[in-house]
């Protein structure tokens, strides 16, 4: 047998030595994954401690007592309003601004009616007082001169800044009707009498044309909404019912969060589908981010990363209780682990690497698998089975991806004041009407989310609009 060539050799050596550097790699690897779980452990057993003094102090609390008496009953005098002695007291602070200042005098007593003398001592009381707000309404007449320009061969003049082109109502006005009928949500009828208390009389027509005019000026930073959406890192959807032109349609939804500025977008779209398509729509072609939705069918088929929402899972599985131990045996088991990685996730903040994050992640999805292979007897049970057997893979992703939600709350709050709106008012007469409101909605919401000002939005944007016109 003939003896290995010195190139056989040298080869054999250069893989032998990438070989042990992929295992130097992955020993550091798992050594990290080591510490952080021993310090999982560590800090899992100190809850534990602190759980069994808790239980112990609580089983000395119930004993002598009913089963059902949870809460002592109170003996003893009750105790004193405020702080514990020897902590700072806490009350409303003084105003750092006083706008008005008022002498209180007496020159008899209150009580019997003598005649009383100099004052003695002062005592000095802050009072902090709402005044009811009164719209003052001003009727401006202007007189615009109009001058020929022989270059342009035309009659011009100098606009007014504070109305567009056309209306009779100023700005301030219009900023205010949007702010009334939708942040307020009063209905056409109440802003007319609002409006007309205070000297302003507006049709009802006019009412819908001033939100007509400003949602299409708002256009512009609802598109970029659109675009935030489609550039995020991760978007929650979500859809609810919403009558059109008395016929069933859909209002979907949509919220993403940028990581690094803090600020929340959600958009409204009102469409006449229920489907994948109009999912696809939104997020638009290069989406590359993580979805957040629940188990509806129309989510299956988006290409990319998914988040099923654990709200839903566990609202579903809460009812199975009820129908004997294996529905209350599989609820907890869900919800054990729902916990156990939300508390997780929120304990770390991203500072897990991404191996430990993938590691655990894997960990959990295999406790689902389990779940799902055993041997349900229930039909409830053997439906959520069904539904962990096929979305395993969609429940876990926040763990791997630091900033995911594990729900879809964001977007449901959303919607919420929406359905409760739908109810009142049954929904819309026109798509043109649908479409408005949902430009209005969606820069309401978002407005509310970052802390802004939609009034005065709405004003700064109607002003950019009469300086650009001018």
């Amino acid at each position: 047998m003939m003896a290995p060539s010195y190139k056989e050799l040298f080869r054999e050596n250069e893989e032998l030595r990438a070989k042990v550097a992929e295992l130097t790699e992955e020993n550091h690897t798992l050594r990290a994954i080591i510490a952080e779980l021993e310090q999982e452990v560590a800090h899992l057993r100190e809850e534990l401690v602190k759980l069994k003094e808790e239980n112990e102090q609580l089983q000395a609390q119930l004993k002598g007592h009913s089963p059902l008496v949870v809460k002592p009953p109170r003996t003893g005098e009750p105790k004193k309003p405020g702080r514990k002695q020897g902590h700072p007291g806490s009350a409303r602070p003084i105003p750092s601004k006083v706008d008005e200042e008022q002498e209180l005098t007496l020159d008899r007593c209150p009580d019997c009616g003598s005649p009383l003398s100099g004052p003695q001592e002062e005592r000095v009381r802050y009072v902090e007082d709402l005044l009811p707000p009164r719209l003052h309404v001003t009727r401006t007449r202007y007189r615009i001169k109009r001058y020929w320009c022989p270059h342009c061969r035309k009659l011009v003049e100098r606009k007014p800044s504070d109305v567009l082109p056309g209306p009779q109502l100023g700005i301030r006005a219009m900023s205010y009707v949007v702010y009334l009928r939708e942040e307020l949500r009063l209905p056409v009828n109440l802003v007319q009498r609002y409006l007309e208390r205070a000297g302003l009389k507006v049709s009802s027509g006019e009412i819908e044309g001033i939100c007509t005019a400003v949602a299409e000026h708002l256009r512009p930073i609802y598109e970029g909404y659109l675009r935030e959406l489609q550039e995020g890192e991760a978007a929650n959807l979500d859809e609810t019912g919403m009558r059109i032109e008395g016929e069933n349609h859909w209002l979907w939804a949509g919220a993403t969060k940028d990581p690094e500025q803090e600020q929340e977008t959600v958009l409204f779209h009102h469409d006449e589908r229920r489907s994948s398509a109009v999912a696809e729509e939104l997020l638009g072609e290069e989406f590359d981010g993580v979805v957040g939705c629940d188990f509806f069918n129309a989510y299956n088929p988006l290409s990319g990363r998914k988040q099923r929402c654990w709200a839903h899972l566990l609202r579903e599985t809460s009812k199975l209780k009820e129908r004997g131990e294996e529905g209350s045996y599989l609820h907890q088991r869900l919800k054990g682990l729902w916990e156990r990685a939300s508390s997780w996730v929120e304990h770390q903040q991203g500072r897990a690497p991404p191996a430990l994050r993938e590691w655990l992640a894997q960990r959990w999805e295999g406790e689902l698998l389990r779940l799902s292979r055993r041997d349900w007897q229930d039909s409830g049970c053997r439906r959520i089975a069904k539904r962990l057997a096929k979305h395993w893979g969609e429940l876990f992703t926040f763990v791997r991806h630091p900033g995911v939600e594990g729900t879809n709350n964001s977007v449901e709050r959303a919607l919420r004041p929406y359905v409760v709106k739908r109810k009142i008012s049954g929904g819309h007469r026109s798509w043109a009407g649908a479409r408005k409101h949902a430009i209005l909605m969606s820069v309401l919401e978002t407005c509310r989310r970052r802390g802004e000002d939609f009034w005065g939005l709405i004003e700064g944007v109607l002003r950019e609009a009469v300086a650009s016109a001018s």
